[in-house]
């Protein structure tokens, strides 16, 4: 059996309705917005006492990630799940081992995945919701009248969905009321759970929260206004507003609600267990709160990221490739193996002009602009290549003339031979 560090030999304490003290939080994400991001190399910090923080050699680039309290779980780009760290077995009596790593074999490709405390949540690509590991609430017995969804959120015992029709579903351990979706609650975009709180965004922007509210975690400012990403931890709620300033509430024992007055605008949100992380606008992650672990201690070297995700004591990043080094992520760069960070595509047909010039296209004048997308020898300016222009390149033959430098097509100087054949090589209409 493998020995828990010492900070996982809590034992659960009784507080309000016997709730255990030791609860996990993770964050849901909607899974449209999941497959929007940019995919990347998936880093992680913090505790390691499960190898959490160590991601499998062959993991290769992904789209998506999720926290438990000693696992982790990620979408790799070819939309397969593959999870990490604690319960990568089943063993009798273990404290971690539930098979919450334990991916099945049938799966399939998911869109969307969350994590509880020990057990696992994911969307398949046909919008059904799959759950494995720790059952003891029921947990993992999702509704056979569930339908497709869109989202999925772990709670410490408890799970949420997000049905494509806009409505939430609940089902685990419900001893306070996390469960019990408000009757008048209306069309929801984003779930997420906290230890034993659950919070939707809904379609028109306001927070929701119910279930166990000690700490005031249910209880979203009345000055919040309409947002556009939620996260929880253990006790705490976290949201970004519409205008990008990221605000939380809850409990706040290590400064975990405390957003930094520099932090600015921010893209993504989540939470560790007494931690809060933040994507700002520029791909940045900051992290305050519990640090104990070092799960609070970005990487010098992380780069620029395009999601987040808190475990119970580390934290989880992607950091998308870019290969040439340009700022463009690889999965949205026109031209990935050539530095072209203004995009330049002037024929718009999706490959980088980089690409195309390193790939053969000619450019004659050497403007770094594919001729397929100029008219170069059209010097009359008609979108015709004839005599018209014929006649002007013979009326300046010669050293570069400043009143027409155009006619010395290939910028070598001289309007002379070369550019004459060039001319005759376009004779005709201009066709780009």
């Amino acid at each position: 059996m493998k020995k828990c560090p010492r900070w996982t030999r809590h034992r659960p304490q009784t507080i309000h309705r016997g709730l255990v003290a030791a609860f996990l939080a993770t964050t849901g994400l909607v899974a449209s917005e999941q497959s929007a991001k940019a995919d990347g190399l998936v880093r992680c910090w913090g505790n390691n006492g499960y190898g959490q923080c160590t991601p499998p050699s062959d993991l290769g680039a992904c789209s998506s990630i999720a926290g438990g309290f000693g696992h982790n779980i990620a979408i790799r780009s070819d939309g397969l799940v593959q999870c990490w760290g604690a319960g990568t077995t089943i063993t009798s009596g273990s404290y971690t081992e539930f098979g919450q790593s334990i991916v099945p074999v049938d799966l399939g490709p998911c869109l969307g995945v969350a994590a509880g405390w020990d057990h696992t949540i994911a969307i398949r690509s046909d919008g059904a919701v799959r759950c494995w590991g720790r059952n003891q609430y029921r947990q993992c017995d999702t509704p056979a009248d569930l339908g497709p969804c869109s989202n999925v959120a772990g709670g410490a015992y408890h799970t949420i969905a997000l049905r494509i029709d806009g409505n939430v579903r609940c089902w685990g351990d419900n001893r306070v009321g996390q469960c019990n979706t408000p009757n008048d609650l209306g069309n929801c975009s984003t779930v997420v759970g906290g230890s034993a709180h659950t919070i939707a965004l809904r379609s028109d922007g306001l927070v929701r929260c119910w279930g166990y509210n000690t700490y005031s975690q249910c209880n979203p400012p009345s000055d919040l206004g309409n947002c556009s990403s939620i996260a929880a931890g253990a006790f705490h709620t976290i949201a970004i507003r519409s205008d990008g300033i990221v605000r939380c509430w809850g409990r706040n024992t290590y400064g975990q609600c405390n957003t930094p007055s520099d932090l600015g605008t921010c893209s993504s949100v989540a939470g560790g267990y007494d931690c809060t992380i933040a994507v700002r606008s520029d791909g940045a992650v900051r992290c305050w709160g519990y640090n104990k672990y070092g799960q609070c201690n970005t990487p010098s070297d992380l780069g620029t990221c395009s999601s987040v995700a808190g475990g119970y004591a580390h934290t989880i990043a992607i950091e998308p490739t870019d290969t040439d080094g340009d700022g463009r992520p690889d999965s949205t760069d026109n031209c990935p193996a050539i530095a072209n960070p203004l995009q330049a595509d002037c024929n718009n047909n999706g490959v980088g002009d980089a690409c195309e010039l390193a790939a053969g296209a000619p450019d004659f004048n050497g403007d770094t602009v594919p001729d397929t997308c100029q008219c170069l020898a059209d010097l009359f300016v008609d979108r015709q290549v004839n005599g018209a222009d014929l006649g002007v390149l013979l009326a300046f033959w010669g050293p570069v003339n400043p009143a027409l430098p155009n006619a010395d097509i290939n910028k070598d100087g001289f309007v002379n031979g070369a550019d004459l054949g060039y001319l005759l090589g376009s004779w005709g209409p201009c066709t780009n």
